[in-house]
């Protein structure tokens, strides 16, 4: 997690608007009301609780980097937020109405395990909303950054997710799409967001990282210098049963 600590900031100016589209359709599909607890897994820099509190629901949020806590209690003042593993929350069985996760199951250590841990904090009918990265040839962002892989793409999680849904005993209701376009104005930009990927290159210098990726993103540069690439994130929204399910052996 150094990265999320050591490139909060860039993240959070870059990076934390590109779910927006998800964040929106499953808010919507969530129904948060007044009053809704909601615990968001992997909170980052806090911009789904904003919008969770904006809607009237009590937020809780935990990210396991203390720089992105730091940029979510300013973004969401309201939310209750904690520095902590997605595997190990400090809240008491059957808290939540809803529990959410934008890109955060896949670095469980054990997604299976986290999984669970979010259902025991949820009540008896909860909704469970985990929002992924989509199919790599679904993502033009992929063309970017397999410029500079030094080793071949792993399956995306999404591959699992109905999955990983099933094994924690879970009812599945909605299992979609959702078209996150990446936009940007200019070159300058576009590299101050791919900077410290380049940075995080094994064996390749970050000037050299920099530019393969500049020169792969070149199709997708309008003739105004902006920058549009189309991509898709998966999302499972499912309920916790009443009684509580027993989960599958992993």
């Amino acid at each position: 997690m150094d990265v999320f600590n050591e490139e909060a900031t860039t993240f959070a100016d870059h990076w934390a608007g590109l779910p927006a589209p998800a964040q929106r359709e499953i808010a919507d599909a969530l129904q948060l009301t007044e009053g809704t607890r909601l615990l968001d897994v992997g909170c980052g820099s806090g911009h789904f609780c904003a919008q969770a509190l904006a809607r009237g629901a009590h937020v809780s949020g935990i990210d396991a980097a203390p720089a992105m806590i730091a940029i979510a209690s300013r973004v969401a003042p309201g939310a209750d937020f904690c520095v902590g593993p997605m595997d190990e929350l400090p809240w008491p069985d059957d808290t939540f109405d809803a529990v959410t996760s934008f890109n955060s199951l896949q670095f469980a250590d054990d997604p299976d395990v986290a999984l669970r841990e979010w259902v025991r904090v949820a009540k008896p009918g909860a909704a469970i909303a985990i929002c992924v990265w989509g199919p790599r040839e679904e993502c033009e962002l992929d063309a970017v950054w397999g410029a500079v892989s030094t080793e071949p793409p792993a399956p995306r999680f999404c591959e699992r997710l109905v999955e990983t849904v099933a094994t924690a005993g879970l009812t599945l209701s909605t299992h979609a799409t959702v078209s996150v376009p990446y936009e940007v104005r200019d070159r300058e930009r576009f590299e101050l967001g791919h900077g410290f990927l380049a940075r995080g290159v094994a064996g390749v210098p970050e000037a050299e990282a920099l530019a393969a990726m500049v020169s792969a993103a070149e199709p997708f540069r309008r003739p105004d210098g902006s920058y549009r690439l189309e991509n898709t994130f998966r999302y499972a929204l499912s309920a916790v049963p009443s009684p509580r399910p027993t989960p599958a052996a992993s």
